[in-house]
């Protein structure tokens, strides 16, 4: 047992250096974002069941392709791209705007288009006259609101 401790001991590399805590957030949030992107274009474009189908039985017939949906998006302030403070900042208060509406996301995803403004999805629904009845209720609430297609 001691002779594995000590190949052990002498082959363990050692540990890498911290990075900043700043970079490693951005990093990770990076990273979440590109996978949830993935897996949301994966699944929009996999046939979805029909309810009511039988598992495990051959159901080709009762099988659809999603439609993309519409995102209902909550706008705030241009963000400035060179700037991860200046971007983060305008974000937050965005957020906090949000949230003093009285709206409490389970998820933040934020999306950049050629507006250059920050961008809170809040909802994802099936239909325009849906998306346009949230945003009507959003608006309501003093919050600036804008409709687009979903994209990946």
């Amino acid at each position: 047992m001691a002779q594995k401790s000590e190949k052990f001991r002498a082959t363990a590399r050692s540990a890498p250096s911290p990075v900043p805590a700043a970079d490693a957030i951005a990093l990770i949030e990076g990273t979440i974002l590109r996978m949830t992107a993935s897996v949301r274009r994966e699944m929009a474009g996999s046939p979805a069941p029909v309810a009511g189908a039988a598992a495990g039985a051959d159901n080709s017939e009762a099988l659809e392709v999603r439609p993309l949906g519409w995102w209902v998006l909550v706008c705030g302030e241009p963000l400035n791209e060179r700037s991860l403070a200046a971007r983060d900042a305008a974000r937050d208060r965005l957020l906090d705007q949000v949230r003093a509406s009285g709206l409490v996301l389970a998820e933040n995803i934020w999306v950049w288009d050629e507006t250059g403004m920050a961008q809170l999805v809040i909802s994802t629904v099936p239909s325009l006259k849906r998306a346009e009845r949230l945003a009507s209720h959003l608006r309501g609430k003093g919050l600036s609101v804008r409709i687009r297609r979903e994209k990946f």
